[in-house]
């Protein structure tokens, strides 16, 4: 009987130290993150660190970022995947998807392109943005992964409706040259506007299309006169 009184009173107060350190890792989490967004980097990730080493997903991403950018700290790509790991590893959609560039560009580690779309495709699976178009632009490339550009087209597409600029622009050139969907330069035309002026990348993409067209390339012009219209 004693035995097992002594065993519940552990587990009360294990579950009880859990409880504790969560909510002391959340509250460090939610100072480093204040201090992030006021650019007080070297309090960020003194914060972002205490947490990080509780197990803290979300402190892991952000002390990642931070040794990514320089921010706080001496800047380190190597640093910044090992943190960007421990958090990818807990189910993080933005590390799965920083993780994959890292892979994607071989910043802090090998480059490897069947890596970096295993990582992409963990994170676009939870809706992240920016991985749904990477993984677009793997599948239509075969970069990692076998070609398809119908699987290409579907990612682009979810991407695309959550206004992601890259996005809506490979989009458009699927519908303008009927590459995983029926040809349709109307639908074709009206991503390539949203593209151009998105708020987010739009400037950007009208840039290189006009710089691609100085230089001949008859995709790029083909599109300005389609915008044109």
């Amino acid at each position: 009987m004693r035995t097992l009184f002594s065993s519940l009173m552990a587990a009360v107060m294990l579950m009880v130290s859990v409880a504790v350190s969560a909510q002391g890792a959340d509250e460090l989490y939610k100072a480093g993150k204040s201090a992030y967004s006021s650019e007080n980097y070297s309090v960020a990730v003194e914060n972002f660190r205490r947490a990080a080493d509780m197990g803290y997903a979300k402190a892991q991403y952000y002390l990642g970022k931070c040794y990514e950018k320089g921010n706080g700290v001496t800047k380190n790509a190597k640093t910044a995947v090992k943190f960007y790991q421990q958090a990818a590893g807990q189910g993080h959609a933005k590390a799965q998807y920083q993780l994959g560039r890292a892979y994607d560009k071989g910043e802090g580690v090998v480059e490897n392109e069947s890596k970096a779309f295993e990582w992409y495709k963990k994170s676009a699976e939870q809706g992240n943005a920016k991985a749904q178009y990477q993984l677009g632009k793997s599948y239509k490339k075969g970069d990692g992964c076998t070609k398809d550009i119908n699987a290409a087209f579907q990612w682009f597409g979810k991407s695309a409706a959550q206004g992601n600029a890259d996005a809506q622009f490979a989009l458009g050139k699927c519908y303008l040259k009927g590459k995983g969907v029926a040809e349709d330069a109307s639908k074709a035309k009206e991503l390539f506007v949203q593209a151009v002026n998105n708020p987010d990348g739009g400037a950007k993409i009208m840039k290189d299309l006009k710089k691609e067209a100085s230089e001949g390339d008859s995709d790029a012009k083909k599109i300005l006169n389609l915008i044109k219209k």
